[in-house]
């Protein structure tokens, strides 16, 4: 083998090794990123689930959620009261 033969053979085994080990890094990064593979993927997918399934410590009771609820009107200033309490009128 001559020296000319075995540097095209030398560099050409570089360069597909440079390109095989990038190939390798890639293929692991793109799986432990987007598949259930990578511990970030699971963390995400753990949030994801505690938040959808998740359980109310405090059951609402005796809450009334209607939105369109007249408002009590204050008046105050600082710790003092000027003035009362007043209520809208209710539409009949």
């Amino acid at each position: 083998m001559s020296s000319e033969s075995f540097m095209y053979l030398a560099i050409t085994i570089l360069i597909a090794t440079f390109c095989l080990t990038w190939l390798l890094f890639f293929t692991i990064y793109v799986l432990t990123r987007y598949t259930d593979f990578g511990k970030e993927r699971k963390k995400g997918n753990k949030k994801r689930e505690r938040v959808q399934n998740s359980q109310d410590d405090l059951p609402i009771k005796d809450i009334d959620l209607n939105l369109f609820k007249n408002p009590k009107i204050e008046t105050s200033f600082g710790d003092k009261r000027i003035g009362e309490v007043h209520e809208h009128e209710k539409k009949a």
